[in-house]
């Protein structure tokens, strides 16, 4: 039987149309069905649902990797293009990519302007995006004809080593169509139970949680360091207070549990910051403000524990700020560590 494969290719949109071309005539050339292409713009999450129900449909996921990180996704606020790539990889579809080589990207400033080529706006997230592509197998091209030369040795080697369903003839098979029946019906039947025990681990995972053994937390302790000011004589005025020096141990589960009930909604750094004085208060004995460089420290523990995202984002000031969310690992091990358990 000859397969029909079909191909989804991926790429930001105003910048590689002529590779994108290519990559589509190469998938006909060999014989295969190219899908993406020109189907979607950036848009909203219904369009994004859409694209991945397409991917969903191909046998291969291809993607064409230029200099440019693409239009971002509101709600993600990833590029359309990293999130069809990440989505891809997560359902397990075969996946290959194509890098343009920074002398490809540089020849094609002389026919587009620069910012066209290269990324502006968002160089981290497109370096931390390339970052990832080249970490797994990919091929580079210097020119177009290397784009569609991937593209044929690629399908043929995915033919060889995966068994992809594609799309086959009706008239091109001697196989008897009550055969042909059963196969798809085992087929839905697989991909239904596929999504079962997808669904299942999610829920497994949901109820285990592991940390980084190399990282202090349950049972370590970290020594709380801070300051307050004590009222010194009955004379009115600043001079009347004293800053006195605070400290206390505490492991690191406890002052997470303490201050998790806190973050359940999205704070900037500096109330998150207060939010975690008030949720020492008790235990300190007295309200206290926490050493600056301390409370950095502990932000960059529980991140690196999974248990909070920080990241910067836009005020509504038109600014940028730092903001500290729980993740929902951190919202698990909260649930799990402080709901009331029957006796």
């Amino acid at each position: 039987m000859k397969k029909k494969l079909q191909v989804f290719i991926s790429s930001t949109y105003i910048d590689l149309i002529e590779e994108r071309q290519s990559a589509v005539q190469a998938v006909l050339d060999a014989g295969h069905i190219p899908a993406g292409m020109e189907l979607f713009k950036a848009g909203n999450r219904t369009q994004l649902e859409t694209i991945y129900k397409w991917i969903n449909d191909s046998d291969v996921y291809m993607l064409i990797l230029g200099g440019r990180y693409g239009s971002i996704e509101e709600d993600s606020q990833k590029s359309y293009t990293h999130l069809e790539y990440e989505y891809a990889i997560n359902i397990g579809k075969p996946i290959f990519a194509v890098v343009l080589s920074d002398s490809f990207l540089n020849a094609k400033t002389e026919i587009l302007d620069e910012k066209r080529v290269f990324e502006v706006d968002n160089k981290k997230k497109y370096n931390d995006f390339k970052s990832v592509v080249m970490s797994r197998i990919i091929r580079t091209a210097n020119d177009p004809k290397d784009i569609m030369l991937a593209i044929h040795t690629t399908l043929n080697d995915f033919l060889e080593e995966y068994d992809l369903i594609g799309w086959v003839r009706g008239d091109s098979t001697e196989v008897s169509v009550s055969l042909l029946t059963q196969i798809n019906d085992l087929n839905l039947r697989n991909q239904s139970l596929e999504e079962k025990n997808r669904l299942l681990k999610e829920e497994l995972n949901q109820f285990k949680i592991s940390f980084d053994e190399s990282l202090a937390f349950e049972g370590h302790e970290i020594l709380i360091e801070g300051s307050y000011e004590e009222r010194h004589g009955n004379r009115p005025g600043a001079n009347s207070y004293r800053k006195r020096d605070i400290h206390k141990n505490i492991t690191w589960d406890n002052m997470f549990l303490l201050w998790a009930p806190r973050l359940l909604h999205t704070l900037n750094a500096t109330k998150a910051q207060k939010e975690l004085e008030w949720a020492l208060k008790d235990y300190m004995g007295r309200y206290f403000s926490i050493n600056d460089n301390q409370f950095n420290i502990i932000k960059i523990q529980y991140h690196a524990l999974g248990l909070i995202n920080v990241y910067e984002a836009r005020t509504t000031s038109g600014g940028t700020a730092e903001f500290i969310a729980l993740t929902p690992k951190g919202k698990n091990y909260l649930v799990q560590n402080s709901a009331i358990k029957k006796q």
